[in-house]
């Protein structure tokens, strides 16, 4: 990520200097290669709204600054209430499209964004209108001038030209006056002067400009790798800094890269362009070593028609290196135990090209321990740069005395993963105890909520590093403006990690990381009073019989009504024969007296065999609604719950009472549920 810090003796005020900290775009929209494009880029469009805030705040930014072109006015603008509104759509991290960047402002500021909201619509004016006025249609010649429909808006058209009308259509034409109140372009001279700690300065100088409107100026940069610079084979153009002075200081320039800088001077009526690309700039630095090979895994265990092994050991390609990998080394060893004291071990390896990221083990023994080191090697002139070794152990043993080997991680009890995670650092993340709910494992992370006002996203991620079924998983990712988060889904048996970082109004902060093992689904099974699905379980059968025609007739007796329930069993099975009946009746309701709780305060259930198919009630308050739940039992397992509420009689009378369902108006139609 690229980092931008503070310039010489106000490090203290390392904000005031960038406009955006931490900033990278895509590359596709920073290329700016095709003639014009870059007057229209994403960068552009938003140094334009940032100076449109400037702007409308300039009276109160002059009488605090005396020179209101400085970066102190970006950040007395982030500071204050109205003009930070305005300001934050300008961001790098707010999505442009229209209808994504008022969603935000109603999610940002719920009561007041009516500055949100204005700098929405003048980004999207300013995509979709280009600077400059149309010619006269009456001026129209050539192509210009045909009587076509030829575009319907100005992005239609190519570089800086417009769709204009010219008396009989429209077509894309060379628009007047297309720089008009914008400043003029900075000299092409740009400065380097690379710092002792490694910190790079590039540095600027702008002609005369007559600029009522504030000017920011966006830097970019492109690379290349080899001895030599090539333009050719540079990377697109990258927008690294928006600031408000001349100058930016910059902290991941890379040993190895040629590296070329071009800036554009933007306010709010646009901008003439980016400067010519620089002279080359290469640090005097040597390069670092390669990082060492991070999340290492074993997976895809196969067996031959020998009786050997393969396993394909994986790991993540570094990003952004100082060197490319040119290859990895993988060193094995194995020990077989045997009658001696001491088991013999044995060693191998090989190499793999560097743009790849996993190799596969051949002709591995069963019944046997493993030792795998992954190293990566680049080379700098004849120089070999090799980084630290990363390492994984299994074993590979014979599961239920059959051909078939089975993969498990040493350091990993593939019997019972611990529950409790990993040791953390203070104020970092905490892990809860993985828990299974809703058919899914899940466990939730803590961390310290920050206490910058500023902070209101907190961005996760998480993923497996290696699983002793051999199974993985893509890493995920969430947005959450709380304090913990919730991860379900995750695998049995795995080791995870997660990374948490925060997007604030100012900056992105460093990732905090922390790994947890997610127990193994028979030790959850041997927890859990309720069934667990194991992945290559046969699920059970489903049962299908229920309860159908739930009908109730009451009677009087001392002032009580007498229920009788009554109902039929429906889709029987032969292979699942009914064992018996739970019925369960809930009070829910009384008119004669008062319930504060909102459900039932009166619960009773039996269990009835199966050839009894009814339930006598007595002791039930007259005018009370009652429900009545009823479930099927059977030797495969208990079929879905049927539920009817019944309201008993008012009138005073030994005559019978019967509500049958279908011809019940106060009864709510039964429903079906799986428990």
């Amino acid at each position: 990520m690229y980092g931008l810090l503070g310039y010489d003796n106000i490090c203290s005020a390392m904000l005031a200097f960038m406009w955006i900290t931490g900033l990278l775009w895509s590359a596709a929209g920073a290329d700016a290669r095709k003639p014009g494009d870059e007057f229209f880029s994403a960068s552009v469009y938003r140094a334009r709204c940032a100076s449109r805030c400037l702007s409308l705040h300039i009276t109160r930014i002059s009488a605090a600054f005396k020179h209101f072109q400085s970066n102190g006015s970006l950040v007395w603008c982030q500071n204050h209430k109205q003009c930070s509104k305005c300001l934050e759509p300008c961001r790098a991290s707010w999505d442009l499209k229209e209808n994504q960047c008022q969603d935000l402002c109603e999610t940002q500021f719920p009561k007041k964004h009516y500055e949100c909201l204005t700098s929405c619509e003048f980004l999207r004016s300013v995509q979709m209108l280009k600077p400059g006025d149309c010619p006269a249609a009456e001026r129209a010649s050539g192509f210009a001038a045909a009587c076509v429909e030829s575009c319907e808006t100005d992005a239609e058209c190519t570089a800086l030209k417009k769709c204009c009308p010219n008396g009989c259509g429209h077509t894309c034409q060379i628009p007047k006056n297309p720089y008009k109140g914008s400043p003029l372009k900075p000299r092409k001279e740009l400065l380097f002067v690379e710092q002792a700690s490694g910190l790079l300065e590039v540095r600027w100088s702008s002609r005369f400009n007559v600029s009522v409107e504030p000017v920011l100026y966006v830097l970019q940069r492109r690379w290349n790798l080899g001895i030599h610079p090539s333009e050719d084979d540079a990377t697109p153009w990258q927008d690294i800094a928006q600031v408000a002075v001349e100058r930016a200081l910059l902290s991941d320039v890379r040993p190895s890269r040629w590296y070329q800088f071009r800036v554009a001077a933007v306010n709010v009526h646009g901008t003439r362009g980016f400067t010519a690309p620089s002279k080359h700039f290469r640090s005097s630095r040597d390069p670092s070593p390669p990082p060492a090979p991070s999340g290492l895994s074993v997976s895809n265990i196969t067996e031959g028609p020998d009786g050997l092994l393969t396993v394909r050991i994986s790991w993540t390609l570094p990003t952004e290196p100082d060197l490319p990998v040119h290859h990895y080394k993988i060193y094995w060893s194995w020990t077989i135990p045997g009658k001696s004291l001491a088991p013999s071990r044995r060693k191998r390896r090989k190499t793999s090209d560097g743009a790849r990221s996993s190799v596969d083990l051949e002709g591995l023994q069963v019944n046997s321990s493993y030792s795998v080191e992954v190293q990566a090697v680049s080379y700098w002139g004849q120089i070999r740069l090799k980084s630290s070794k990363a390492s994984v152990q299994f074993s590979t043993q014979l599961h239920n005395q059959t051909s078939a080997a089975q993969l498990t991680y040493s350091n990993i009890c593939t019997a019972d993963l611990g529950l409790v995670s990993m040791k953390r650092a203070a104020g970092a993340l905490e892990v809860g105890t993985p828990y299974y709910q809703d058919t899914q494992l899940q466990v939730r992370i803590y961390w310290k909520k920050r206490g910058d006002a500023a902070v209101n996203r907190y961005h996760v991620q998480w993923m497996p590093e290696y699983c002793s079924h051999n199974r993985s998983g893509a890493p995920q990712k969430s947005l959450t403006q709380e304090n913990f988060i919730n991860l379900p889904g995750l695998l049995f048996s795995c080791k995870y990690r997660v990374t948490v970082h925060t997007l604030s109004a100012k900056r992105r902060s460093k990732d905090e990381s922390i790994s947890f093992l997610t127990p193994s689904c028979a030790t959850l099974q041997s927890k859990s009073v309720k069934p667990i699905a194991c992945p290559g379980d046969t699920p059970p059968a489903k049962v299908l019989a229920k309860p159908e025609n739930l009908t109730a007739s009451f009677s009087f007796h001392d002032g009580n009504v007498t229920a009788r329930f009554l109902w039929r069993v429906s889709r029987s099975q032969p292979l699942q024969p009914v064992t018996g009946f739970q019925v369960t009746w809930v009070e829910v309701s009384s008119a004669s007296r008062p319930n504060s709780l909102p459900n039932s305060i009166i619960s009773q259930s039996q269990i009835l065999p199966p050839d009894r198919n009814f339930l006598v009630v007595s002791n039930l308050r007259p005018g009370t609604y009652y429900r009545l739940e009823v479930q099927v039992i059977t030797a495969a397992g208990e079929g879905p719950v049927t539920k009817k509420i019944f309201q008993t009689p008012l009138q005073q009378s030994p005559e019978k009472y019967e509500r049958h369902r279908q011809n019940s108006p106060s009864a709510i139609s039964g429903s079906t549920v799986m428990l």
